[in-house]
């Protein structure tokens, strides 16, 4: 049997904190009022559904040509 010493120094930091991350979270929580940025349309509905999980309503959506979509913060 094997047997481990307990340190008495702090634990280690894990290297990421909320599993496996989230790109688009990193982003919209970096993004302020107002700040907007644009994105394929096939994209949409990734981007659509992590909006709406991570920013709860505080998002607009406008389609700007047949193949581009711009994403703005509200608030």
């Amino acid at each position: 049997m094997t047997h481990y010493k307990v340190q008495s120094k702090k634990a280690p930091e894990p290297l990421n904190y909320r599993g496996r991350g989230s790109a688009w979270r990193d982003l919209f929580e970096s993004m302020k009022p107002n700040e907007w940025f644009t994105a394929n349309v096939d994209d949409q509905p990734k981007i659509q559904a992590s909006a709406s999980n991570y920013l709860k309503g505080r998002y607009s959506c406008y389609k700007i040509s047949d193949d581009t979509v711009c994403f703005v913060k509200l608030r």
